[in-house]
């Protein structure tokens, strides 16, 4: 080789190399991808069946069902129109009421209104009575009670309570106690329905002595009320979790893996946004069926 060859060949990998150095990825922020135009009618179609079904327990009418796909087909079912349509269906005033008796078929074995209704008046009736005399606060109380039970979804609607404030009331009621009755068996219930497991056995009785009106400790949590009881086990990461693992459950039959759980979990206690929460899952490409 010439050392005029040798030259030459030192140019063209410096050309080469200063042409790959060059090849740098461009990112350009707020970028999307466009819309997939294969999504067909038939996902769209049963996606907004789907969310009626499993959010109001029902379908769509004939005007729901062309506004919903109206709403997923501005941008062929993107994420923004997806969520679009699940708040026009949360904002129907069924919707609370379908969040009120989910709950209450968990909690109360589905008492309804009427029976409700009937309790009270049983109680007025006792006032009456001056036999009953030396109840008449107690039975007072349990009115007091029964009556936020009632006004569950009428106070979901007018934005007064909270889902969390949903489930209190739903485990503070004469209903809740005849289901399970005695001090241990309202301890172990709340645990098996907000925690997913027994409680431990230092967590039942620091649970049995705070509800019972005792100094206790529980969650690091210290009270002596039922309900500091109450306050403090629907505030616990647990509780969110089993409220999100619910919701997996009940939309995609499966349990979230530990990145789920842990971002949601995370998210729902810091904000106590249960519609966000249901949003997220709803919308999902999972839920939609096209991941």
């Amino acid at each position: 080789m010439t050392k005029g060859h040798y030259f030459i060949l030192i140019a063209l990998n410096i050309a080469i190399w200063g042409c790959k150095k060059e090849d740098k990825l461009v990112v350009i922020s707020n970028n999307q991808a466009p819309p997939d135009y294969t999504i067909s009618s038939v996902v769209k179609e049963n996606y907004v069946n789907k969310v009626y079904i499993s959010v109001l327990g029902r379908k769509p009418d004939s005007n729901e069902f062309e506004a919903g796909l109206s709403n997923i087909n501005q941008h062929n079912l993107s994420l923004a129109d997806r969520q679009l349509f699940l708040d026009e269906v949360f904002a129907k005033p069924e919707y609370n009421q379908k969040l009120y008796e989910t709950a209450s078929v968990k909690l109360l074995n589905s008492y309804d209104t009427s029976a409700i209704t009937q309790q009270i008046a049983l109680y007025q009736f006792l006032l009456t009575d001056s036999a009953y005399a030396s109840v008449f606060d107690i039975i007072n109380m349990e009115i007091a009670r029964l009556q936020e039970l009632k006004a569950v979804p009428a106070d979901l609607n007018n934005g007064s309570l909270t889902t969390i404030g949903m489930h209190r009331r739903l485990i503070n009621n004469y209903f809740y106690d005849q289901i399970n009755m005695g001090t241990e068996n309202f301890v172990v219930s709340t645990f098996q329905h907000f925690m997913d497991r027994y409680p431990t056995g230092n967590e039942l009785q620091q649970g049995k002595n705070m509800v019972d009106g005792l100094s206790a400790i529980i969650f690091l949590k210290e009270g002596t009320t039922k309900d500091d009881y109450m306050d403090i086990i629907l505030a616990t990461d647990n509780y969110f979790e089993s409220q999100i693992r619910e919701l997996y459950l009940r939309y995609l039959f499966r349990q979230p893996d530990s990145e789920e759980m842990s971002k949601y979990t995370s998210e729902y206690k810091s904000d106590l946004d249960y519609k966000k929460l249901q949003k997220n899952i709803l919308s999902s490409d999972e839920y939609v069926g096209i991941n």
